[in-house]
């Protein structure tokens, strides 16, 4: 048992029995004070002036038939055998609700200690909920606690061995060109240009990462304004035709305006990644068709972008918006596995949400779905 169970004893045992004998102090004074009382008032009746201290009273049934009652047994001390049982009483119940304070917090320390070394360890909730007061919900609440650190270690180890191994190839290219122009001095000018080029990779690749950082911390800020989704679009598609003159977009757009609100430059980085995707990892000859709706009743606006590609295994639906996840058909194809993660985080940002899909019987479409600033509006709470 450790200190804090051997306090709370002390304290309820004391307590209870400080309870105990005061109460029943209180009711032997209280009895005693009214056979005292009764006896003065009957002292006249006795029979004979020789009888010792007591109350003699008639009995109702018999006349001439006298029951005694002597007061000189009566006391003030409290029974001994009623304070011990008190004791026994008192230590039990003291002991229980010390064992049933004590215990969970005995466990929590554990369990905390163990995760300050490093080591996190297995639920605690299911010894503890069998309470179900305040401390089986600070059992769960350390449970849930304890599982996002682990999925976060997990997921910064991933993250980091996913790094490491996209900037490896990178400086790879550069350390080879740098040998180039070593050896070959006539080649610098081309070894030049691929080192920017790698490095201009690694920046944006870096940028990137940084950026899905600061979404999951929580320390992005938006900076909203209202985005004509209409003209994004419009200046999205004719930068990736401008690019890419082979590339087939057809573009389906309401009549009326699309304003949501949101941060520009963000939804453009967001929804200029799911285009360029399906430009990219649809066929050749393929169509890459958008479009753009907008629900009157439910104040929702819905982006879709189907290609007409392989599309990827189920298995990898859930698993293309995190980063540095690549499907199938993506490793065919130059990228980091960046964008639809970004895509994700800015989506949900502006609380939207983003989902993927295969198409029957080929394609690949991913649909975002963002709420109109006259939903944002109605959705606030009335002050």
């Amino acid at each position: 048992m450790g200190r804090l169970f051997w306090k709370l004893f002390a304290a309820l045992f004391l307590a209870l029995i400080s309870t105990v004998i005061t109460v029943g102090n209180i009711v032997q004074w209280e009895l005693n004070q009214k056979a005292l009382h009764h006896r003065e008032v009957q002292q006249p009746c006795l029979p004979t002036a020789s009888c010792p201290p007591a109350v003699i009273e008639q009995d109702e049934t018999s006349l001439g038939t006298w029951r005694v009652l002597n007061y000189a047994q009566l006391s003030l001390n409290f029974p001994i055998s009623a304070l011990l049982f008190c004791l026994i009483a008192s230590a039990v119940f003291a002991g229980i609700l010390a064992w049933s304070i004590s215990h969970p917090v005995k466990l929590l320390l554990e369990h905390l200690k163990s995760a300050a070394n490093g080591e996190l360890p297995g639920v605690v909730s299911p010894k503890i909920t069998a309470s179900h007061d305040e401390f089986s919900e600070l059992a769960e609440a350390f449970d849930l606690m304890t599982s996002r650190i682990d999925n976060m270690i997990k997921s910064q180890s991933k993250m980091l061995h996913h790094v490491s191994h996209e900037l490896r190839s990178p400086l790879a290219r550069i350390q080879m060109a740098v040998g180039l122009v070593m050896q070959n001095p006539k080649k610098m000018q081309s070894s030049l240009q691929r080192v920017e080029l790698e490095a201009v990779r690694m920046e944006r690749m870096i940028a990137e990462l940084l950026e899905i950082f600061r979404f999951e911390s929580g320390m992005h800020k938006l900076q909203k304004t209202e985005v004509d989704l209409k003209g994004l679009l419009t200046g999205i598609v004719g930068d990736v035709l401008f690019e890419k003159h082979e590339a087939k977009v057809r573009l389906d757009m309401p009549e009326d305006d699309v304003v949501v609100e949101g941060q520009l430059e963000l939804l453009q980085r967001a929804i200029d990644n799911v285009i360029r995707n399906a430009v990219k990892y649809g066929p050749e000859e393929g169509i890459v068709s958008i479009e753009l709706q907008h629900s009157a009743r439910t104040g929702e606006v819905t982006l879709e972008v189907r290609d007409q590609g392989a599309g990827v295994d189920p298995q990898e639906l859930e698993q293309i918006f995190r980063p540095f996840v690549r499907g199938r058909r993506a490793s065919q194809v130059d990228g980091h596995g960046i964008g639809l993660a970004m895509t994700k985080h800015i989506v949900e940002a502006h609380g939207g949400f983003v989902k993927a899909a295969n198409l029957n019987p080929y394609g690949f479409m991913i649909r975002i779905h963002l709420p109109t600033r006259q939903a944002r509006l109605t959705q606030e709470p009335k002050k």
